[in-house]
């Protein structure tokens, strides 16, 4: 255990920054070890066979199903004997609340940026290679008014 130093006033000591240059470290090395994680468009499929991608080096973005359900989950991992094992801290939505958190981006976009940051807009790209803004999924008509997808998710509720 390390013992600090104790000053008589009660008042907090205060660290002096490091002024030693060998231990320093240019920004190039400090965007690849402690800069921003990059997620990796690299698809990899767990133990479950469910499909995930690393958000970071110990947290997830996977689609799997539960009780015939795709679920969406961020979690965090921690690592035992070898292999990774999912943690208490994360969530799990259904595909309903996953696609109103898809539409509500444009509107968080707009809230970091007013806040001074930024984002990385993704490229959706179809399955003949061209890009797209939106893939609106084709409506079928079949006859019913509303289904349970319908019920729990209402476009009007969220101002764009």
């Amino acid at each position: 255990m390390k013992r600090h130093k104790q000053n008589n006033g009660g008042a907090p000591q205060h660290k002096r920054p490091r002024t030693d240059n060998s231990s320093s470290i240019t920004s190039t090395e400090a965007s690849i070890t402690i800069g921003t994680s990059c997620p990796t468009s690299e698809k990899n499929i767990d133990s479950n066979g469910d499909i995930y991608w690393k958000i970071s080096r110990l947290r997830r973005l996977t689609v799997s199903s539960f009780k015939g359900r795709t679920m969406v989950s961020v979690r965090e991992y921690y690592e035992k004997d070898g292999q990774e094992l999912p943690g208490k801290k994360g969530i799990s939505m259904p595909l309903e609340q996953f696609n109103t958190m898809v539409q509500l981006l444009p509107n968080v976009e707009a809230v970091i940026k007013e806040k001074g940051g930024a984002l990385d807009r993704p490229n959706y790209i179809d399955g003949e290679g061209k890009e797209t803004a939106k893939n609106d999924p084709v409506q079928e008509d079949s006859g019913s008014e509303s289904d349970e997808s319908e019920e729990n998710y209402c476009p009007s509720d969220f101002p764009v």
